[in-house]
């Protein structure tokens, strides 16, 4: 799977969608019944339908009715982060860019502040660089990229960083998505933990099935969106 099929299997196991995906296609089926299916579908009286919209606050969005009025299939996607007709959550490996567009979400930016001890303490994927702001970017710029490639390399080099890739994560994310389905099904963290730690001797496991299952709650909840912009 690429990086936007991994985000969709988090994603689908969210219980949140999966209420909202109900709610959507419980009116939308309401909406056909009364409407028609394309092409003989009246669209004109279904988008004043109130079943047809929501309203939102924001100033922001596509599929507007009026200029508070948006689409429910739209405002769906924008809520949890794609385009296209909401998926159904059963959905397993859908074809991205014909039934699941994911949308850009904005590269955050560390900002380490002089007291800022936990983003620097014990990782050493991180790092903090300064810059002089009262004078020129560019060269300053093109000192700490290089720094940084060179300083990367090194590190991948001796094994103390992992690059975040799809390849390299693959196997940690089946992990994680087998403690969601066993703890869904019934079981316990830590009886899942403990098929898991047997099953998986590529995975190194620290901590606990509660720290397994929270970081596996993290990515259906929202974290899911960073694995799109994962490289393959």
């Amino acid at each position: 799977m690429d990086a936007a099929q991994w985000a969709w299997e988090f994603l689908r196991r969210n219980p949140d969608y999966q209420r909202d995906w109900q709610w959507f296609q419980q009116r939308w089926q309401a909406l056909e019944s009364r409407y028609g299916k394309p092409p003989e579908r009246d669209f004109q009286r279904w988008q004043h339908d109130p079943d047809a919209w929501v309203q939102v606050d924001d100033d922001t969005g596509e599929c507007r009715v009026d200029e508070d009025k948006v689409l429910i299939e739209c405002w769906l996607g924008a809520k949890w982060g794609f385009y296209k007709f909401p998926l159904d959550p059963a959905t397993e490996q859908p074809c991205i860019g014909e039934q699941l567009t994911w949308r850009e979400t904005e590269q955050p930016v560390a900002r380490v502040q002089d007291d800022d001890a936990v983003y620097l303490a014990g990782d050493a994927a991180h790092i903090a660089l300064g810059f002089d702001l009262d004078l020129p970017l560019r060269r300053q710029l093109e000192a700490a990229r290089h720094y940084l490639q060179v300083r990367q390399a090194r590190l991948r080099r001796s094994g103390e960083v992992v690059m975040r890739t799809v390849g390299n994560l693959a196997g940690h994310w089946c992990c994680l998505l087998r403690m969601l389905d066993g703890v869904d099904g019934g079981e316990s963290p830590d009886a899942v933990y403990a098929v898991l730690a047997a099953g998986c001797a590529e995975e190194q496991f620290t901590g606990t099935g509660s720290d397994l299952l929270a970081e596996a709650r993290q990515l259906v909840e929202g974290g899911y969106r960073e694995i799109v912009r994962l490289p393959g």
